[in-house]
């Protein structure tokens, strides 16, 4: 069999790209960070959610937690209680449960797939509106709250948010629209 030179290149890239995810897969997230120091730390001093930083001239400087962890902490949050519903609902469907219990996980799981595809399209649609980041999630009894990153949020911005809120996720859902301060 007589391959092209440009086809045997297009199946070691390939191969290359499914070595390489399959390792970025199995390979534990490098996120964690240990800090080494004083271990008898207040648990006031824990919860203040304060970091201290040494400039040039070896002058402690504190800052507040920033905005921007601040967000990706909550939507980690959140992705991980979706997922783990998701599981929940997963293992309901791979079950021996009767098929009206399967096809009801199957429902819901997808329903909240869905719901997360929209909430994603509405933060999108939040960040594209001049605001530089958002966070939206949906509570129980249809409640949602929207997150935004804005010094300040006037009631025509908020209600503007509402409008989108509802066009993308539809109507009947209680709206609540916060602001957080972008840290300076």
């Amino acid at each position: 069999m007589v391959l092209k030179k440009q086809t045997v290149w297009l199946l070691t890239m390939l191969s290359l790209i499914i070595v390489l995810s399959a390792y970025y897969i199995m390979t534990p997230g490098t996120d964690n960070v240990a800090f080494v120091g004083d271990q008898e730390q207040s648990q006031d001093d824990a919860k203040s959610n304060e970091a201290k930083e040494t400039n040039a001239e070896g002058d402690v400087v504190s800052s507040s937690l920033s905005s921007d962890e601040a967000f990706a902490a909550l939507r980690l949050e959140i992705q991980e209680q979706r997922d783990a519903a998701i599981e929940d609902y997963t293992a309901v469907i791979a079950s021996e449960a009767s098929a009206d219990l399967r096809n009801e996980a199957h429902e819901q799981r997808q329903e909240l797939m869905a719901l997360s595809q929209q909430e994603s399209v509405l933060e999108n649609v939040i960040k594209s509106e001049g605001y530089s980041d958002a966070v939206v999630y949906t509570l129980e009894n249809d409640k949602v709250r929207v997150i935004v990153k804005a010094d300040q949020l006037s009631n025509e911005e908020a209600n503007n948010i509402m409008v989108l809120a509802q066009e993308q996720l539809g109507e009947g859902h209680q709206i609540a629209v916060e602001f957080q301060p972008a840290a300076k």
